[in-house]
């Protein structure tokens, strides 16, 4: 059962979610590689491979963190513009210096902004994306309606999740693994984050629910991809 309050869909507040970011964000790459074990490097790329991103496209990336989704587009297609969203200055701080060792000049943009209020034209991008974000997204039924005005006709929104799995045994040992994760966290110097992190996978709706989320918001072709036995999904939809 849900532990939010009825008017959001997240367990703690936009506010308190930015917060979060930017106190854990100087860690938040290590911390990455360390709960995966090293798989989000492969999760991100399939979610890429999914989006397809073409020489001369612009692209969105919302909820950005520290911009690893952003160069792995720009690591699968040449000549493209990417713009990253995140609501955690921290957290941008970090993509942007890893922007300028990579050199990359104006192909990428790093910016504050709002994913129920993006600043953006509607039809700018061929392509948007989202990694490890959407279940930290107030109201996501909003952000799905943004995200399809500012799609170009025929674009492509890829959402790449962490998700609870359904199998029971897979369950057991997640359940074994989780404890481990804000253990980690602590060593990074932030438990209670990363405790924060565990309950919102277990808070987050199932995956049904989710694609039925993009067909509300119009999108066409939806469907998902589970990953690593059930914990971490693809949910993929065009406009």
């Amino acid at each position: 059962m849900s532990n939010h309050p009825p008017e959001r869909d997240t367990l703690i507040s936009a506010e308190e979610n930015r917060t979060m970011f930017d106190r854990i964000a100087k860690h938040y790459d290590a911390a990455n590689r360390a709960i995966s074990m090293g798989m989000d490097r492969a999760w991100r790329r399939k979610a890429i491979e999914l989006l397809r991103p073409f020489r001369g496209g612009r692209y969105l990336d919302i909820g950005t963190g520290t911009g690893d989704l952003v160069f792995e587009i720009l690591d699968q297609s040449a000549n493209v513009l990417v713009d990253g969203i995140d609501p955690a200055s921290g957290m941008l701080d970090i993509a942007k210096a890893k922007a300028a060792r990579r050199g990359l000049g104006d192909a990428v943009n790093f910016f504050v902004a709002d994913a129920l209020d993006l600043p953006m034209e509607s039809e700018t991008y061929d392509g948007i994306v989202s990694g490890f974000c959407f279940r930290n997204i107030e109201r996501r039924q909003k952000a799905l309606e943004e995200m399809r005005r500012v799609l170009k006709p025929k674009g492509m929104l890829v959402i790449l999740e962490a998700t609870y799995p359904e199998s029971f045994w897979i369950r057991l040992g997640y359940r074994l693994y989780v404890p481990l994760v804000p253990l980690i966290g602590k060593v990074l110097g932030d438990g209670g984050a990363y405790k924060y992190l565990v309950d919102s996978i277990e808070d987050f709706p199932k995956p049904d629910t989710i694609t039925d989320m993009f067909g509300a918001a119009g999108f066409s072709g939806v469907r998902y991809r589970s990953l690593t036995f059930g914990t971490v999904c693809i949910f993929s939809g065009k406009k």
